[in-house]
């Protein structure tokens, strides 16, 4: 797990997409794994709990927060609104959510975003990233964010 970018196994992770497919990960669990060996026990936990290798999606390294960074989510005018806002450095809670998690790739963190269409999945989804060491974990929802374990700077940690 030491390359730039680690699927372990899973079938269309971060990395396989170009930057223009990039979107805003509506339904979907995202969550920060520090260590390989944690990252790769949680695919293992994810796969054993009934989750797809379509549905589990681990992104790290350079290229893929290149790639974060170079997108902001959204199509049109809300694509604009977003660049333009960079721009003049203002910034919202999605924009620093996408800011911390890029980071994490930059610094050699494993960022997982699972599909999670049902109440039942996200919670699953996110007992099992707990369980693993996973810390900034996030339901992505289609108009709302919902903070499920802070970041470690929000826990004094």
């Amino acid at each position: 797990m030491a390359n730039d970018r680690s699927d372990h196994g899973t079938s269309g992770a971060a990395g396989d997409q170009s930057p223009e497919q990039i979107k805003y990960p509506v339904n979907h669990i995202v969550g920060i794994i520090n260590g390989d060996t944690e990252a790769a026990r949680a695919v293992k936990a994810l796969r054993a709990g009934g989750f797809l290798d379509s549905e589990v999606h681990v992104a790290a390294g350079q290229a893929e927060a290149d790639a974060l960074h170079a997108q902001t989510g959204r199509g049109g005018l809300a694509d604009l609104a977003i660049r333009f806002a960079e721009f003049l450095g203002v910034s919202d809670d999605e924009m620093e959510t996408k800011a911390l998690y890029e980071q994490a790739m930059r610094d050699g963190r494993f960022v997982f975003v699972i599909d999670t269409p049902s109440e039942v999945r996200r919670n699953e989804a996110a007992k099992i990233l707990r369980d693993h060491g996973a810390h900034t974990v996030n339901y992505m929802g289609r108009l709302a964010r919902t903070e499920i374990v802070p970041p470690p700077s929000e826990r004094g940690v």
